[in-house]
């Protein structure tokens, strides 16, 4: 049944309206004239509304226009009652938006009939909405994966191409290193007699001392070391970065697979270190022991990039984001992401999971990532929400069960 709303200022019209749809099953919200009823209107969502043409205030057509430009989701069927019958009165009416007319006074049965019709559009325009949401998730859905596979294969090119001459370099350096200690101490040894060579050879031992002078030799020998230790780390710095690309895509794992996720979030975090560091955002984690999880890792892994870039986007500079994980009963573990950026405002949090629903500048995203996140997280069994308050920041949580029977992966 409808919810209807009723705009008569005619008493027994309107207690008779009210009679009527209520013996149908409907639930009715009657006003006294259009003013009133286009304050209700806002209050609530009404798929049908049926309005006496002449009343105070604001007339029947005024009313129709209102609701017509009004934002409120769904189709709204209108029915205007009216003792009019001219030709233009009618197109009056109709262009205004409404979808039907009844004579006054109106017959019990052909409201019920002009009702059910009514009704038949509504419902037809709900599966209509349903199957274009389908679709765009749909859309979104091969979309992102696109991506995925996208960054999969960036990742084993370049994989591919760093790992070998990395390896060249890093041996190179070792050999370097063993090599120049090598030297140093042949160095120090020629250098131990250097005061009986300065009687035989006085002017080559002076060219020897002006030319270590000149490289500052006791700098080198005191900081050699260090700098091929640290050119050593840097190049093992490139290849974490590379393996954690590599497991953040995991190409090699399409199917469900036990999966630490404190691991995947750590994976997820080195993919951000960048836009971290950018922003110079303090990262806290908070990582309790957990069991591990059956999922799909690469898409799950998109999951939680996709929260930590939101978080990092929302956050100013110098803010704060924490990572936490925690177990809960029943085989279940969590996932928050919480940051302390300019949150989410009351209108926009019904719709963060919509397909294509952005508040980002024109370029600066799609609106794929929450619903994408959303479609994951329900297809493996879990949940994910949302607490924000504008200007209080936001934590999305996800919540997954370990066991394959919560996955529905079967379906």
């Amino acid at each position: 049944m409808m919810k209807i709303l009723i705009a008569e200022d005619a008493l027994v019209s309107r207690r008779l309206l009210e009679r009527h749809l209520q013996a149908w099953g409907h639930e009715v919200v009657a006003a006294k004239d259009g003013a009133e009823a286009w304050r209700l209107f806002g209050t609530d969502v009404f798929p049908i509304v049926i309005s006496d043409w002449m009343m105070p205030e604001m007339d029947g057509p005024e009313l129709v226009r209102r609701i017509r430009a009004s934002e409120q989701p769904g189709y709204v069927y209108i029915i205007l009652l009216t003792a009019k019958s001219e030709t233009e009165d009618l197109v009056a009416g109709m262009e205004a938006g409404a979808d039907d007319f009844m004579g006054k006074p109106f017959e019990r049965d052909e409201l019920r009939v002009r009702l059910r019709a009514g009704e038949r559009i509504i419902q037809l325009e709900q599966t209509l909405a349903r199957q274009n949401r389908e679709l765009r998730e749909t859309q979104a859905a091969l979309i992102q994966s696109e991506k995925l596979a996208s960054l999969g294969q960036l990742a084993a090119g370049v994989a591919h191409e760093i790992n070998n001459p990395l390896a060249y370099v890093t041996n190179n350096v070792e050999v370097l290193r063993r090599d120049m200690q090598a030297a140093m101490d042949v160095l120090n040894t020629y250098r131990k007699g250097c005061d009986r060579l300065a009687n035989l050879t006085h002017d080559l031992i002076a060219e020897a001392v002006r030319m270590e002078e000149a490289i500052d030799l006791p700098y080198i020998q005191e900081n050699f070391g260090r700098d091929f230790e640290a050119s050593l780390q840097g190049l093992q710095r490139v290849r974490d970065i590379v393996s954690n690309l590599r497991d953040f895509a995991r190409l090699d794992e399409a199917d469900f697979k036990a999966v630490d996720l404190n691991m995947a979030l750590t994976s997820t975090i080195e993919i951000t270190r960048y836009e971290l560091r950018s922003k110079e955002i303090q990262l806290h984690t908070e990582f309790q022991e957990l069991p591990h999880a059956l999922c799909h890792p690469s898409k799950l892994n998109q999951v939680f990039l996709n929260l930590l870039m939101n978080a990092i986007q929302a956050s100013a500079v110098g803010g704060v984001i924490t990572l936490r994980t925690r177990g809960l009963p029943e085989d279940r573990v969590e996932v928050e992401v919480e940051d302390h950026g300019q949150g989410i405002s009351a209108e926009h949090l019904p719709h963060l999971f919509e397909p294509f629903f952005t508040t980002k500048p024109v370029g600066q995203g799609m609106g794929l990532g929450l619903s994408v996140s959303y479609g994951i997280v329900r297809d493996h069994g879990g949940t994910i929400e949302v607490e924000s308050t504008p200007g209080g920041g936001s934590r999305f949580r996800v919540r997954l069960g370990v066991g394959r029977k919560e996955r529905g992966e079967e379906r």
